[in-house]
């Protein structure tokens, strides 16, 4: 009966998935690409249908990695090749608001819902004394700021893309600069705003978070040591010790029996 139901909820799990990765397909690549007339030819259908191959790869093997990482990144090849997709006569204002969402939507769902595909938790559990009082302060203070942080890694992004796209006079610097060239400059800007915030989030978002995400820090130093020792494939000194207290011990055992 667990099983069965565990089998529903991972189904379920991947249809969600699935569709909330075929809206964001859809808006981000085949309606750009319908209104510019870039579905013509094999390399421009290809594509434009890598990024559903990669979601469907990413289902099927439930990668995190596949979904929340190399689908999005695929999503900016058939925009890559045919730059006019991301052109300002594609995205305005609310259209992109409505991208934006359904992007941020569809990795919500993924990060939620691949969590059933994780081991279910022990049948029988043991609440530790300090669940049952309430949080301190400060981890109140800190839940606040995670919130925060939270925010801010939509919010930039949303924002700097906005204004690299929709701003009126990074639009007519870029005309001035490069006439007849301003979708494929308005992409590249884009990628770079991309490359930009990935870089800040692994460096600033990450680096604050990464002390809180390892959980104990003497456990973690300790796991850590193993694991280094484990990969030199040699016994360690208590081995050693304890091979030699054994056999001491074997040896105590056959004197005292011929005694």
């Amino acid at each position: 009966m667990v099983a069965g139901t565990e089998r529903r909820w991972r189904a379920f799990a991947d249809v969600v998935a699935f569709a909330l990765g075929l809206n964001v397909w859809i808006s981000v690549v085949v309606l750009p690409a319908a209104f510019v007339g870039a579905l013509h030819g094999a390399p421009r259908e290809a594509a434009a249908f890598l990024p559903l191959v990669i979601l469907s790869v990413g289902l099927l093997r439930r990668t995190e990695t596949v979904l929340l990482g190399v689908f999005p990144a695929a999503l900016l090849v058939p925009i890559a090749v045919t730059p006019q997709m991301a052109s300002a006569q594609v995205y305005g204002p609310i259209r992109f608001a409505i991208v934006a969402v359904g992007l941020v939507a569809y990795l919500f769902g993924v990060s939620f819902f691949t969590s059933f595909h994780e081991p279910p938790a022990p049948i029988s559990l043991r609440r530790l004394t300090s669940a049952q009082s309430s949080r301190p302060e400060r981890w109140q203070r800190r839940e606040r700021v995670y919130w925060q942080l939270f925010a801010l890694s939509l919010a930039i992004p949303i924002v700097l893309l906005a204004l690299a796209s929709f701003d009126p006079a990074i639009q007519d610097d870029i005309e001035k600069s490069y006439p007849g060239r301003v979708a494929l400059m308005t992409t590249m800007i884009d990628v770079g705003v991309l490359a930009l915030w990935l870089g800040l989030y692994l460096s600033v978002f990450l680096g604050v978070m990464r002390p809180h995400r390892t959980g104990d820090r003497d456990l973690v130093t300790r796991l850590a040591l193993t694991r280094s020792e484990s990969r030199t494939g040699r016994p360690r000194a208590r081995f050693y010790l304890g091979v030699a207290a054994a056999l001491a011990f074997m040896a105590a055992l056959v004197v005292l029996r011929h005694l």
